[in-house]
């Protein structure tokens, strides 16, 4: 390997390269969406204290930490992690819990799912994170989210974007 190869070569897991565009299973997932739930906990929180100390730098004399109820966080999550699942699907169709576990989301034909796709899929994904666990028994890995949606999350640690897809309509 010379020098410029070196530089540009990437650690892959034990036996990545067996496993590298099969649909991922049940344990890869769910490890990909704990750590999305912790970026999106973390985001909130962020947000929470950015707010706070807005308000401290406005009335520093006054201040007091703002109230948020437990169902004010709890929107505020669906909405950064329905923003953040789109976002990231849309572009290069990982999240950052599917990136560190070498995951992608593909559409139809191994494309690159569009706004709309992406954007549906994360709205039902959050508000129905269960639908994850039918990837345990469906014969192609699939989740309810990817057979409502046409989609499929494989192994994937290249870097490579696919290419977009410009029918974004889900299919059932």
């Amino acid at each position: 390997m010379n020098g410029a190869e070196a530089t540009t070569a990437r650690a892959f897991p034990a036996g990545a390269a067996e496993r590298q565009g099969l649909r991922a299973g049940v344990v890869s997932r769910t490890g990909a969406m704990v750590i999305d739930i912790a970026y999106v906990v973390m985001l909130v929180a962020a947000g929470y204290a950015a707010y706070a100390g807005f308000r401290f730098l406005r009335r520093p004399a006054q201040f007091t930490f703002p109230e948020m109820t437990m169902t004010e966080a709890a929107v505020y999550g669906y909405v950064v992690a329905v923003l953040m699942l789109t976002m990231s699907w849309t572009g290069t169709g990982r999240s950052g819990g599917a990136r560190l576990m070498g995951l992608r989301l593909l559409g139809p034909a191994g494309a690159r799912v569009g706004i709309v796709r992406a954007f549906l899929r994360a709205v039902t994904c959050v508000a129905f994170p269960l639908g994850l666990f039918w990837s345990a028994v469906s014969k192609r890995n699939a989740s309810l989210h990817d057979l409502i949606f046409g989609t499929s999350v494989v192994y994937d640690w290249h870097d490579r974007v696919p290419e977009a897809r410009s029918d974004d309509a889900p299919t059932g």
